[in-house]
């Protein structure tokens, strides 16, 4: 023990000459200049890319490793890397990111100490040039408990002005030696196979061409399943899939299009993927029998639908519905038939809300409209969520319904968010290793065990490598027992209901109210056109269901809210052009000789699906004029028409204007350019004048005709039958 005061006592000494050279040569260089139009990068880089053993262990050799790049212009001799550590350790979470940054104050700083024997490079390191470095130390020398220990790597060049910097943690497990061993974490989770949605009204086409990368070989949903398959098992995944998702990937296998116009034309024709394929087979494979659940139909935003008060609520319930069956369609053995799970998966009827965010109101209406029970939310949703505390908790919905809420840890899921930009080894190693310090941290905090949920943003991109050694941390690292999603839910039911969720929390992030108002009309639009179809197919109605759940998608918040508006547009530009299809034909004007008459009225439907509307007639308040009784409804085929007659009746003389309407069954006003007219009605009575002068006419002809056969009777008696005897006489 004296030997190693002895060697700390030196060692100290030695840190104390070398930050001090440090300092030095910092105050009196300046810092290097940036070209103009350039990104600046330092002189010296130094990077740390791997720790072994990790975590380490009491009688352990710790080895940090990374690389050195000179940028300087010149080639630099004589450059040691030295290692730091310290005896203290990270007490809560925020000292590891005033750490990293540099800016840990007061008692937030520890005090560091080198750690080993400097590494100098053998020989110079070259302008442009990279070398790696390694510098070791014994693990007992500094540890002596489970926590998370700071270490740091300082390069200096001799002779110069140059010096590089990295941080990072390090984990201790002191396994048997410690006199108490830590309780460690039940760790679960979420793997989203979430993506942008890409359907339309337009059959078999995709809005972008963007998802084919995705799933071809090196994409970012390509990697989410080729990983997640490999660890779903040993880890016990849980995996969160987006029925969309489903649908657009199987669009792919067959000929399909891209881009286009509202009306469906403009579009690029697109060959059958091999790699979308290839993706559904291998997803089905995978998570057969595995514990799964859906998101809704696109995922949509369930906080902005309840928040929104504009007469898109059902649209939560329609996704549900129609994710239910389009997965329950392609993946029969994870969730049967309708969704349920009737075959052989473990389904949870679980949600993981846009940004981990739902509120009292959002919750109920999960539960109402979905049969939702336990909820993924990020912890910082709940005030009372302290970093002790446990990630289980249990509430009630509005409707009295209990359910289980699984509390996400933020910082993890803000931490996993950054992997897309962790593209090289020393990123990707700080990526992890935070991931392995903060998991740690959590196991620390208390002494009793609890649980981890760990839940990736829905659009998750992380490189392989990343992904694999995540996954891999969370099956070696002693502090975690990985256990599913579904385990946590059934520990988490059987909590009293005691949690406090707010009643109503509005997030900047949601769709805003102009767009929520927008999509109420679209709705409408949508309603009214649906439901003129006359016996339209399912897959026609779930294809229009799909294109409007869409554009509530929870892809469209922030940023990608373009995205959103662009396809509500796309959606009422399609069912407007469709209703101008259908068009009302009549004469403009008619003339009514008399008290009634009638006259034909056709509609015409240009459209490729047979249409049932109904013809209405409206007269001014007041009017004499009075049409029908006549059958409203008429049911056209496609690119045909249909007639009826029309009968008007009217007790006066004059012009009288009659509005004719086309209609949907139910009496809503089609909203088409051609589906209402003016009918001038003009009553002339000209048809009564004339019976009544050709009947006056025929009563004169009457009595003429009667008067002159009087005249010939009397007549011939005058004559006492004379004629007529020499016309019987002449006959004889």
């Amino acid at each position: 023990m004296q030997t190693v005061r002895s060697l700390r006592r030196a060692l100290g000494a030695f840190s104390a000459v070398f930050l001090a050279t440090v300092a030095s040569l910092a105050a009196v260089v300046p810092a290097a200049q940036a070209a103009p139009g350039k990104t600046q990068r330092p002189p010296l880089a130094i990077s740390i890319t791997g720790i072994s053993p990790d975590p380490a262990t009491s009688d352990a050799m710790v080895t940090v490793s990374g690389t050195l790049a000179n940028h300087t212009g010149v080639a630099l001799p004589g450059i040691a890397v030295q290692g730091f550590t310290s005896t203290e350790w990270f007490q809560y979470p925020t000292q590891l990111t005033d750490f990293t940054k540099s800016t840990g104050t007061g008692t937030s700083a520890l005090t560091l100490q080198p750690a080993g024997q400097p590494y100098v490079p053998p020989d110079s390191v070259p302008d442009g040039a990279t070398v790696r470095w390694s510098v070791q130390f014994k693990a007992g020398e500094f540890y002596n408990q489970f926590a998370v220990f700071p270490i740091q790597v300082r390069a200096i060049s001799g002779g110069t002005t140059y010096t590089a910097t990295a941080r990072t943690f390090l984990p201790f497990w002191p396994g048997s030696a410690a006199p108490s061993q830590p309780k460690g974490l039940q760790v679960a989770w979420v793997w989203p196979l979430v993506d942008t949605p890409q359907q339309g009204a337009c059959p078999q086409t995709l809005a972008t061409s963007n998802l084919a990368t995705s799933v071809a070989s090196g994409g970012r949903l390509s990697t989410l399943l080729g990983v997640g398959s490999s660890w779903a098992q040993k880890d016990d995944l849980t995996w969160n899939i987006d029925p969309a998702l489903l649908s657009d990937v199987s669009v792919m296998t067959k000929p399909y299009s891209t881009n286009g116009q509202a009306d469906c034309t403009g579009r690029f024709a697109a060959k059958p993927s091999a790699a979308a394929s290839t993706w559904l087979s291998q997803l089905k494979t995978a998570t057969a029998g595995a514990p799964a659940f859906l998101t809704p139909y696109a995922n949509v935003d369930a906080a902005s639908l309840s928040h929104s008060g504009s007469g898109s609520e059902d649209i939560l319930k329609a996704a549900y519905r129609l994710g239910n069956s389009v997965a329950g369609q392609i993946l029969p053995q994870t969730f049967g038939k309708t969704g349920t799970g009737t075959g052989d998966g473990q389904v949870l009827k679980a949600a993981w809300p846009a940004d981990g965010q739902a509120d009292a109101e959002v919750l109920t209406s999960l539960a109402n409209d979905a049969g939702i029970n336990t909820v993924v939310l990020s912890s910082d949703q709940l005030a009372s969520s302290a970093p002790g505390e446990d990630a289980l908790a249990r509430t009630v919905s509005g409707v009295g319904t209990p359910m289980s809420l699984l509390l996400a840890n933020s910082r993890i899921t803000s931490l996993l968010g950054t992997a897309s930009t962790a593209t090289s080894p020393s990123g990707q190693f700080t990526l992890t290793q935070d991931f392995l310090a903060q998991t740690a941290m959590i196991a620390t905090e208390v002494t009793a065990e609890r649980s981890l949920v760990v839940a990736p943003p829905p659009n998750w991109d992380p490189p392989p490598a990343a992904a694999n050694a995540l996954l891999k941390i969370t099956h070696e690292a002693p502090w975690l027992h990985v256990t599913g999603l579904s385990a946590l839910a059934a520990a988490a039911a059987k909590l009293p209901s005691t949690t406090h969720v707010p009643a109503q929390v509005m997030h900047r992030t949601e769709l805003n109210d102009a767009y929520m108002d927008h999509l109420a009309s679209v709705v409408t639009n949508v309603g009214r056109f649906q439901s003129i179809l006359h016996k339209p197919s399912a897959g026609r109605l779930n294809l229009l269901d799909a294109a409007l759940v869409t554009t509530a998608s929870s892809a469209w918040r922030g940023n990608g809210s373009p995205g959103g508006w662009r396809a509500m547009s796309q959606l009422n530009d399609y069912v407007a052009d469709a209703e101008n299809k259908v068009r009302l034909v009549a004469s403009k004007k008619i003339l009514l000789a008399g008290q009634s008459g009638e006259t034909a009225v056709s509609v015409q439907n240009g459209m490729d699906e047979a249409v049932q509307v109904r013809v209405t007639a409206s007269t001014p308040l007041g009017s004499d004029v009075q049409v029908g009784p006549f059958s409203e409804l008429l049911t056209v085929p496609a690119g045909g028409s249909n007639t009826l007659r029309l009968p008007v009746h009217s007790s006066t003389l004059g012009t009288t204007t009659i509005q004719l309407q086309l209609a949907t069954p139910a009496g809503a006003p089609l909203a088409g350019r051609f589906t209402a007219q003016s009918l001038s009605v003009e009553v002339t009575r000209f048809g009564r004048f004339l019976l009544i002068i050709i009947g006056g006419a025929l009563g004169i002809l009457v009595l003429t005709s009667a008067y002159r056969l009087r005249r010939k009777r009397l007549s011939g008696g005058k004559n006492d039958g004379t004629e007529e005897t020499a016309e019987a006489g002449g006959a004889g």
